[in-house]
């Protein structure tokens, strides 16, 4: 079967993402992102060491540290990095800024709307890059502060009567700014300092490798802590889905609670009905679980392996399609201010320690092919050549999407052909060992025609003119 007809089929994508619902309030201070003004831009090298020098918390390793790079990279390179550094965000997501602060000033606590009463949505963003935790980890909570203190739990009295210093809504993001703050990404260039494996430990090796890339930093969905961030929206379980948490289509109540109103800012963003555990049973006839040895990812609902709780995945690749635009989109947009075609390395993220099921491996690779073919249907990749999967591997499920050149080749391919793209080649996977036994995925962008040649550069792993190599992390 053909690749889009494949993924045409799947439940989960059949559903069409509509535009940002946008109120009035929340459209005034979209309007107001209009007249900001751009800020001086600093690359005083100088001036950022001092700063660098000068932060709290020791940094774990200092050969990627301007104090070092000063002596080995040329100085107008790296001014150029500093300018050229920035947060991205979705477009969804400013309109989900602006609907936060909207329902923040009109459901928050006192605490709260006396914060957010005249921030604008620029404020906010800047709020989420600056008031972050240094280290904010594990089921627990574990966290380390910008003044070096730790700490476990806790953080849930942020923003409400309950806090007390140091975690106090004016020095720290609030539980519910952390869900936002995962949704915002920073995109800058770096100086490689090694061939960039896994598991470099930051030790120069500047031998035969890449000088320049771009990276952005991205979040995956978070499901450590029941209850909160990813968890409310893409897990329906019996503990949380109930009407008391805001969960159900039941409106015949004539009092409308802060937690509902709470999950109406996301189920307009996600643009998926909020249900009860009870709802969801009684409106699905079957449930499939997620067993690692019988993956599922064809149906939108699965049980989690040994749970009783049910995982959507329109609502997994809803949240994915965020992260994936915005890189794809990213790496085009610097690839074309550069003149080079850009190869896009992708890893896992939230595929490691957050990953609570298994079929999530092949619910992001479809997910984000499915964004590729969208994005080049829109022309919105054409100086995008290549976009490797890194220490993702295509499970059962997914594989017999991909062909083998022969019985002996470990290369597997899969062309979406897009007749617009500028570029004389393919889309096209490939499963194989890296140095050290690191498994990859790479898709190529293309036309069809010299298809044979286009093959031969695949297989040999290698492009025909210097790339803007961007990584996704």
């Amino acid at each position: 079967m053909d690749v889009i007809q494949k993924l045409e089929s799947i439940s989960w994508c059949k559903d069409q993402w509509d535009p940002p619902i946008i109120n009035d309030e929340a459209k005034q201070l979209l309007e107001e992102c209009t007249n900001v003004t751009q800020a001086e831009l600093i690359d005083d090298l100088q001036e950022i060491i001092k700063r660098s020098d000068n932060f709290p918390i020791e940094f774990p390793i200092d050969t990627v540290r301007l104090k070092n790079l000063i002596t080995r990279r040329p100085i107008e390179k790296l001014k150029e990095n500093v300018r050229s550094t920035y947060p991205i965000l979705h477009e969804r997501v400013l309109v989900l800024m602006a609907n936060f602060l909207v329902y923040k000033r009109k459901y928050g606590s006192n605490i709260e709307k006396e914060l957010y009463s005249k921030m604008s949505v620029v404020e906010l963003i800047d709020r989420i890059l600056q008031k972050r935790a240094i280290c904010f980890m594990s089921k627990r909570d574990l966290y380390k502060l910008r003044t070096g203190e730790m700490g476990v739990d806790g953080w849930e009295n942020i923003g409400t009567l309950n806090e007390h210093p140091p975690l106090v809504l004016a020095d720290y993001l609030s539980y519910d700014e952390l869900k936002l703050s995962a949704l915002v990404s920073i995109s800058g260039p770096t100086a490689c300092i090694n061939d960039g494996t896994r598991r470099n430990s930051g030790v120069v090796k500047e031998d035969n490798i890449e000088t320049d890339a771009i990276i952005i930093g991205i979040i995956g969905p978070r499901f450590q802590r029941p209850g909160r961030v990813d968890c409310e929206d893409i897990l329906i379980t019996e503990e949380q889905n109930r009407e008391e948490n805001g969960y159900g289509t039941n409106t015949a109540s004539q009092s409308v609670t802060a937690k509902q109103m709470w999950r109406k800012l996301w189920t307009d963003f996600y643009q998926i009905p909020s249900v009860t555990y009870a709802e969801l049973l009684s409106n699905v006839a079957s449930i499939e679980n997620a067993e690692r040895d019988s993956r599922v990812f064809t149906q939108r609902f699965t049980r989690r392996p040994l749970s009783s709780d049910v995982f959507d995945a329109t609502a997994y690749s809803r949240r994915l399609t965020l992260l994936a635009d915005m890189v794809l989109l990213e790496a085009n947009a610097r690839a074309a201010a550069a003149c080079k075609p850009a190869f896009v390395n992708i890893i896992g993220a939230g595929l490691g320690t957050w990953r609570i099921s298994h079929h999530q491996l092949d619910l992001y690779i479809l997910t984000f092919l499915q964004r590729i073919h969208s994005l080049l249907g829109n022309k919105a990749l054409n100086n995008v050549s290549d976009v490797n999967f890194a220490y993702i591997v295509p499970v059962e499920s997914v594989l017999p999407l991909f062909i083998s050149e022969n019985e002996s080749s470990t290369v597997k391919k899969l062309f979406l052909e897009n007749e617009a793209h500028p570029k004389v080649c393919l889309f096209c996977p490939r499963r194989h060992q890296r140095a050290g036994g690191e498994p990859r995925t790479v898709v190529r962008a293309g036309r069809r025609a010299r298809r044979q040649a286009a093959r031969h550069d695949v297989r040999l792993g290698r492009e025909r003119a210097p790339r803007q190599r961007v990584l996704g992390r």
